[in-house]
């Protein structure tokens, strides 16, 4: 019995052993796989680090390198807080450079349309490339077969090209024709047309199709007599369906298709691709609203008119941003040789607006589709800030001392739609050309033209504007004609406007008319 009980005493306490080794060695091997948990956590959380660290580097290489192909020696970096009147907006400037990619007016697929003008004129077109392109100009399948022929081309542009366009590519007005442009690219241009007859010419910058819209509001002048208003519209897809609302300045009837319409009316039509059709009137279009069912182009202006009764008739004449893409700050430059500058202020939608001249601010309020109009000196300039988006067109006069000149039409860029970049060609034929430049205070002495510092002896117009925290720099510039590129060496983005005088003739367009 002692040894029995002695024998499971002693396997008792065996067993009571081998159970706390087996419990020690679990305990062990769960220390050990939290260790290996613990160790392959604080792995994984390393290599993330590592390759988020990587992944900056990278990214700051890539920015480092954009901004180095703008950026020519200097790397300084400004912070764009934009400036106020009354009401505290800040817009964040993204740094962009035209020659990277697609913006503002850049494209490879442009409409171009030539609105009735009524005497011989040399119609061009001047496409700029960067580094050369390869270009396609054709018409409509149902252009009349010769007038076609001597219109299309293809050739090759090294940088630069001025082509011209026949005479009978005028348009008519109230008939549907065949008489749209498609220009098509191999890579990224800028395009102006310029139609050139004996003391007038009518300039315009042209918007590429992907840039097109479905809306648009008309901006044109009050007639004088024996002359009219106009509008054009061409569609780029079959079966676009286009309505017209007229707004008249005097509600003076127009007969379209034996119909009559009065301020308010509607005209409906439709058109297929690069078909174009014309409206013209007596009174003043300005307010009329263009709205379709497919993306079109859209121009307006007056086939010739003197302005203010002072000079003498220039055709008139831009292709008009969509109302999607205009903005609400503005800087509008003086015209030279002492022109006058008519700025009229239209409403996309009900607005409070605040414009400054001088030390002078004053507010009008407009409801959608109305305007007003302001006038600024060869001496002077304006500063135009608004709650909503708003359209704004500079109207040059003719020069109160000297027969240089005659009325222009031009869009004018808002701050939004300020670019770093620029290559474009100023036409030939003129006595004096000049460049506006609207741009940062801060950034004055980083501006290039062709790679050059501004000679201050071809300054002919200069003004700071302190408004709010912010002082803007606006200068008008003498200019050669030809190529000219127009850069900043710290990558700030600028305003450009282009005019151009000669005996009782005067151009005008602008460098970018659309937000990048």
């Amino acid at each position: 019995m002692v040894w029995e009980t002695v024998e499971s005493n002693k396997d008792s306490n065996q067993i009571k052993v081998s159970k706390r080794a087996n419990q020690d060695r679990e305990s062990k091997q769960r220390t050990c796989i939290c260790c290996l948990l613990i160790l392959i956590t604080l792995l994984v959380s390393a290599l993330y680090v590592a390759l988020l660290i990587i992944f900056r580097k990278h990214s700051c290489a890539m920015l480092t390198t954009t901004n180095n192909e703008v950026n020519l020696s200097l790397q300084t970096q400004t912070t764009h807080n934009e400036v106020n009147l009354s009401l505290q907006t800040q817009t964040t400037h993204i740094p962009i450079s035209a020659q990277q990619r697609t913006v503002g007016s850049r494209g490879k697929s442009f409409v171009v349309l030539f609105m009735k003008y009524g005497y011989d004129a040399t119609k061009s077109i001047y496409v700029t490339s960067e580094n050369g392109v390869q270009i396609n100009i054709t018409t409509s399948p149902r252009l009349e077969a010769s007038l076609k022929s001597i219109t299309e081309k293809h050739m090759n542009i090294p940088s630069s090209q001025r082509i011209i366009i026949p005479q009978a590519m005028e348009l008519q007005s109230f008939r549907v024709e065949y008489k749209a442009i498609l220009i098509e690219t191999s890579n990224d241009v800028f395009v102006i047309s310029h139609d050139d007859g004996d003391r007038s010419v009518g300039s315009t910058t042209h918007i590429p199709l992907h840039k097109l819209s479905t809306k648009y509001i008309v901006i044109t002048s009050i007639p004088i007599i024996n002359s009219t208003s106009q509008l054009a519209v061409s569609a780029i897809k079959d079966n676009t369906l286009i309505s017209i609302r007229f707004k008249m300045k005097q509600n003076l009837s127009l007969h379209i298709d034996g119909n009559r319409f009065y301020n308010g009316d509607v005209f409906k039509f439709s058109l297929n691709r690069f078909e174009s059709y014309q409206i013209e009137h007596i009174t003043d279009l300005t307010g009329t609203f263009v709205e379709s069912s497919a993306k079109i182009a859209v121009f307006s202006g007056n086939d010739c008119n003197k302005l203010e009764n002072f000079g003498g008739c220039d055709h008139l004449i831009e292709q008009l941003p969509p109302t999607d893409s205009v903005d609400k700050i503005y800087l509008v430059p003086p015209n030279s040789d002492d022109r006058q500058t008519v700025i009229r202020i239209i409403a996309i939608e009900n607005a409070n607006i605040s414009y400054m001249i001088g030390e002078v601010t004053q507010t009008r309020y407009l409801r959608k589709l109305d305007y007003f109009n302001t006038l600024i000196t060869s001496n002077e300039t304006c500063y135009i800030k608004s709650e909503a988006p708003i359209l704004v067109t500079a109207f040059g006069l003719h020069s109160k001392i000297s027969k240089l000149g005659d009325p222009t039409m031009t869009i004018v860029p808002g701050i939004n739609q300020y670019l770093n970049y620029y290559k474009i060609v100023v036409p030939s034929g003129y006595d004096h050309n000049y460049v506006s430049i609207m741009m940062k205070y801060s950034s004055k002495y980083f501006f290039r033209i062709n790679g050059t510092v501004i000679n201050t002896s071809d300054i002919v117009f200069e003004e700071n504007l302190s408004v709010g925290n912010a002082t803007y720099n606006v200068r008008s510039i003498r200019v050669e004609e030809g190529e000219l590129r127009a850069s900043t060496v710290n990558g700030e983005r600028f305003g450009l406007m282009f005019a151009g005088v000669t005996y009782y003739e005067a151009y005008g367009f602008s460098g970018n008319s659309m937000l990048p």
